[in-house]
């Protein structure tokens, strides 16, 4: 059965994640033995999806020596790839793992430059792939420089041209560029919400939430909180996803975890509230992992059973 979820990374990334004693300036450190792992926002969440048992196709932009092993990695995980050949050499991404801290420490490149006429071809072949039936598109991540902000925005009017709901993951300009084409679902972090609603004084995560659907910036925006869950809000209603305590190792791929889990529940027909407690209970469990590591789903299962929820503003 072909996958009913498809995942676009523009600016994927090797992650590259070694350990060292402690980072010191102007010194050469010698770091542990490194380990290597496609990233990217749709990478990851394909990575997820299939960690939880569920199919994706993986639609990714890579280029360079860099690019094939990437796809090498996706291979290895026998994740679905479609591969758009970009410009330049994809990009990579170093963590930094300080052992007498604990504190990691990321270094993320911008991604190479594309020409001018990319950004029609890109989305020309998108079409194309969308058209095949997906139910779900997740686009995730950055875009590359000489991609324009409004990528996202024409990608998600082609989603709903087709019927498919999109689920977008970015920040900045490339979401601000997006909402006025209104994605089935956003979803952002509490600094990001706080950014897209603009403002000097801050303003609480489930104010957000509400103030992104009454400017009908999406269908459902969910505010992701950190340790204290996420909220969902959708018109009239916004709901408190709350999750266990868990012991904090890494916060890398909590956001992709989250995503993954969601979109793979919404997939198997689960209402918006217990597919993102699903999606919280993802969050907890990568934080539990190390490095660039992500969820576990023996670990999403447990946490997932301890998941609460608090109803803010009733239907």
């Amino acid at each position: 059965m072909a996958p009913s979820i498809l995942t676009i990374t523009p600016n994927p990334t090797l992650d590259v994640t070694a350990t060292i004693d402690k980072l010191l300036p102007q010194q050469k450190l010698r770091c542990g033995p490194p380990r290597y792992d496609p990233g990217g926002g749709g990478v990851n969440v394909s990575r997820v999806i299939k960690e939880l048992g569920g199919e994706s196709r993986a639609f990714v932009c890579l280029g360079g020596s860099t690019g094939t092993q990437v796809q090498r990695l996706l291979d290895e995980r026998e994740i679905d790839v479609e591969v758009w050949s970009m410009e330049g050499e994809t990009r990579t991404s170093l963590t930094v793992m300080e052992s007498i801290t604990g504190l990691h420490y990321r270094f993320v490149l911008p991604g190479p430059e594309q020409p001018a006429d990319q950004s029609a071809r890109l989305l020309a072949r998108l079409s194309e792939v969308i058209a095949g039936g997906f139910r779900f598109i997740v686009a995730s991540g950055s875009l590359p420089p000489g991609i324009p902000d409004d990528f996202y925005g024409r990608l998600t009017r082609e989603a709903n041209a087709h019927g498919a709901k999109l689920i977008l993951d970015t920040h900045g300009a490339a979401l601000e560029a997006a909402i006025s084409a209104r994605p089935y679902i956003i979803r952002l972090n509490h600094y990001e919400a706080q950014e897209l609603i603009g403002g000097e004084a801050e303003v609480a995560a489930h104010d957000l939430a509400r103030q992104l659907i009454e400017r009908h910036a999406a269908e459902i925006a969910i505010v992701t909180i950190g340790a204290h869950g996420a909220i969902v809000a959708t018109a009239g209603r916004q709901v408190e996803i709350r999750p266990p305590h868990v012991t904090v190792h890494s916060t890398v791929g909590a956001g992709d975890s989250f995503v993954g889990a969601l979109t793979i529940a919404l997939a198997r027909g689960w209402p918006i509230e217990d597919a993102a407690g699903y999606g919280v209970a993802a969050a907890a469990a990568a934080v539990t992992t190390e490095a660039t590591e992500l969820c576990h789903a023996d670990k999403v299962a447990a946490l997932y059973a301890q998941i609460s929820s608090k109803i803010l503003a009733p239907a």
